[in-house]
């Protein structure tokens, strides 16, 4: 049987947390010109729809959604909008929401966004630009990124034609000049620099080639799917590792995980609560965090 403990609840209520301020709610709320949420933007039957109704459909759109323009779909979403608001009132014409399946079901809904507007409310007061900033700086020295190899290259249609300019540059040719005189590359213009790079960042031939070498040393000729390469290495360094926003969405998730963690000790803890095993009988509620027996 599969165990389950106030974990499962701390669970579904963390993945709440990390909602509370996605980058659509941030695009939203800082968007220049953005109407406000008590504009009227449709009137069916006498109902208002406001810009606020625009806004939470947005934000409830699948993820491929997210970084669309408002403008792109605000029709689709007002159209969308108008339609179940013709169904909602259809629904109450005929008293729907009298019907004791419908009213625990609306009750329920009711429970469930005033849950996650707590724990939002709680995350968000912790969770601040400020916090996610020192969190990040505070790992930065543990998240360091792979290693990087700053290489030019000379690239040639023929392995005699690398061979020749390996020959050339062991007399004391400079790589940079016979980079923009013979590559076929882009980067010949550039005296065939490739600035730095991880080693998942290149053709396998190429890259076990560039970071075999030491600073300084050049390649025998590599053969990739685009030619023949002549390799330099020019430095090494360790890499910066993830930026800020691209770190930002794990320790927000971190930290709304504690949150909860420390929202559900609290409550539970002095609080008088009663459960019943599924046969009726008195049960016991285990710990926050501990599996059920």
């Amino acid at each position: 049987m599969r165990k389950f403990s106030l974990a499962l609840l701390g669970a579904s209520l963390t993945v709440v947390a990390l909602l509370y301020y996605s980058p659509l709610q941030a695009q939203m709320k800082n968007a220049s010109g953005a109407p406000s949420d008590d504009r009227v933007v449709a009137v069916v039957k006498g109902s208002k729809i406001l810009f606020r109704d625009v806004r939470l459909a947005q934000e409830n759109l699948p993820q491929q959604y997210s970084g669309t323009p408002l403008a792109q779909i605000y029709k689709p979403l007002v159209q969308q909008l108008v339609e179940r608001r013709l169904v909602l009132l259809a629904a109450e014409a005929e008293n729907l929401a009298e019907k004791e399946d419908v009213a625990s079901r609306i009750a329920q809904a009711r429970d469930r966004i005033l849950e996650q507007a707590y724990i939002l409310d709680k995350v968000a007061a912790v969770a601040t630009e400020e916090a996610l900033q020192a969190r990040y700086e505070a790992d930065k020295a543990m998240n360091k990124g792979p290693d990087e190899v700053r290489a030019s290259h000379i690239l040639v249609e023929t392995e005699a034609e690398a061979d020749a300019i390996v020959a050339e540059l062991q007399k004391g040719g400079d790589f940079a000049a016979v980079a923009k005189e013979k590559s076929k590359g882009p980067s010949g213009a550039q005296g065939g620099d490739l600035g730095y790079f991880a080693k998942d960042k290149m053709v396998p031939e190429f890259a076990n080639a560039a970071f075999a070498l030491k600073t300084g040393e050049i390649s025998a000729p590599v053969k990739t799917g685009f030619g023949w390469h002549v390799i330099k290495v020019v430095d090494r360094r360790q890499g910066e590792g993830a930026s800020f926003a691209e770190r930002a969405p794990a320790l927000r998730q971190a930290m709304a995980q504690t949150v909860v963690a420390e929202i559900l000790t609290t409550l539970t803890k002095g609080a008088d609560i009663q459960i019943f095993e599924l046969d009726g009988s008195p049960g016991k509620l285990p710990a926050v965090g501990a599996p059920a027996k």
